[in-house]
């Protein structure tokens, strides 16, 4: 009987930690009714229907089509034009990507490549700062990019669209169409360096990327020190997921979009991206009705999120100090966020209550190598480890160290002894089974 109730209490551990792992990265309920959501997946629908290349006349048919749609709302759209030679195009993309890549010859005409981008600024009656919204209109070779990334395009018109006769912001909105992004992001390269003082005036830049097609939208990459940043994240959308580990997974990845030349000039800001449904990324799958509408929704009602806070009140959070962060989801609709100070406090607690344990047990002359005394040790060492190297992600190791730590001092009272068990054993699994989940999904899809 006591076996069979311990088969029970680990599977049911096992099925609740991996059950509430995966459900804290799926995207909200949708609404179904919203007009701007609506409006959005008929724009998806009408700009994704061919791939866009950069060079090529769909993409200057697309580009002519978001003009159409920015101008019918009264507003005037700044075009910025650049062009690169194939042997610059290249150059940018090794800069990029740390690899030369070869560019199809054709998409240079007279042996160059012509990139416009597209700047629309809602302008605040008393402000010249504000917050910018960028995603690229440009897709992949063979792909219709539906998520890849008119999903963020037609999300930034609704944005606009939500705006365009608001008399009162509180700051201006930036909204910035790149083309290139594709080729090495080399229109958001030119955009930047041709945009100096811009600098001074964008207080957060949002950068809405897709690498897939379905599941919940994930801050993966930030700024340097963005803890303000991700505070005014979490507080105003509805479902934030990000993990700040993703930063060192990412980098070992060698792949870079838009946001790469933003941050590298010192703007703050985050990277938004899709990752479920990888299957589809750079394919010619990536269509409309492949792209989940939970998903899209969750896309939409961030931009709308941030554009409506921007637009009615303060920034002066974004533009103080700010400090490097720890955060990653736990639980549901729940993110953590730590600086990095807390953090190593918190992973130095950890470490000192496992020695402790350890050394009263020693000193009781309790001390038996076990299995968990084990997995005690090797947390403590996998925490310092990390904490040094990969600091952004230590918390994989010392908080599930911290609350086992905690779980043996109990181990003398049953009831509460078991309660904490289960507890550390879910917050391992919420912890680890969301990551693993992502890079088998992408790993799958090759």
């Amino acid at each position: 009987m006591k076996k069979i109730l311990h088969v029970v209490f680990i599977s049911s551990t096992l099925a609740l930690g991996i059950f509430l792992g995966i459900w804290q990265i799926r995207p909200p309920a949708m609404s179904e009714t919203s007009p701007a959501f609506k409006q959005m997946m008929n724009n998806i629908e009408r700009l994704a229907q061919r791939p866009r290349v950069s060079g090529s006349d769909e993409i200057e048919v697309v580009r002519a089509k978001i003009i159409a749609e920015i101008k019918a709302l009264g507003l005037v759209p700044i075009i910025h034009k650049a062009e690169f030679s194939h042997a610059e195009a290249v150059a940018a993309h090794v800069r990029l990507l740390g690899r030369s890549y070869v560019l199809p010859a054709r998409f240079f005409r007279g042996e160059r490549l012509h990139l416009q981008n597209i700047l629309v600024k809602l302008q605040a009656p008393n402000a010249e700062r504000g917050i910018m919204f960028v995603s690229h209109y440009d897709s992949w070779f063979n792909s219709p990019g539906a998520a890849d990334a008119m999903l963020g395009v037609c999300a930034m018109l609704e944005a606009m669209r939500a705006h365009v006769n608001n008399e009162n912001l509180a700051n201006s909105l930036y909204f910035l169409f790149t083309e290139g992004e594709e080729f090495g992001a080399l229109g958001a390269l030119a955009f930047v360096e041709a945009h100096p003082e811009l600098k001074e005036k964008i207080d957060m830049v949002i950068n809405l990327e897709a690498r897939g097609t379905s599941g919940g939208v994930i801050v993966f990459e930030t700024s340097p020190e963005a803890y303000s940043v991700l505070r005014l994240f979490k507080r105003i959308t509805a479902r934030p997921i990000g993990f700040s580990v993703a930063q060192a997974i990412y980098d070992r990845m060698h792949v870079r979009t838009d946001f790469t030349f933003f941050k590298e000039h010192g703007y703050r800001g985050i990277n938004l991206v899709i990752l479920e449904g990888a299957e589809h990324y750079h394919r010619p799958s990536d269509t409309i009705e492949n792209l989940n509408r939970a998903t899209a929704w969750q896309y939409l009602s961030i931009v709308l999120a941030l554009a409506d806070y921007a637009a009615d009140n303060s920034l002066e959070e974004l533009r103080a100090p700010s400090r490097r962060a720890v955060f990653f989801p736990f639980l549901p609709g729940n993110l953590v966020l730590l600086s990095f100070a807390l953090a190593y406090l918190l992973c130095a607690a950890a470490c000192l209550l496992a020695f402790v344990y350890i050394a009263f047990q020693y000193k009781k002359q309790r001390l038996k190598i076990s299995v968990s005394i084990v997995l005690l040790m090797t947390l403590a060492a996998l925490s310092i480890i990390s904490a040094i190297f990969l600091h952004s992600g230590s918390y994989l190791f010392w908080l599930p160290l911290l609350v086992m730590s905690v779980c043996m001092f109990l181990k003398k009272w049953s009831a509460a002894f078991r309660i904490v068990q289960m507890f550390t054993g879910i917050t391992v699994l919420l912890l680890w089974v969301p990551l693993v989940y992502l890079v088998l999904v992408m790993i799958a899809a090759g």
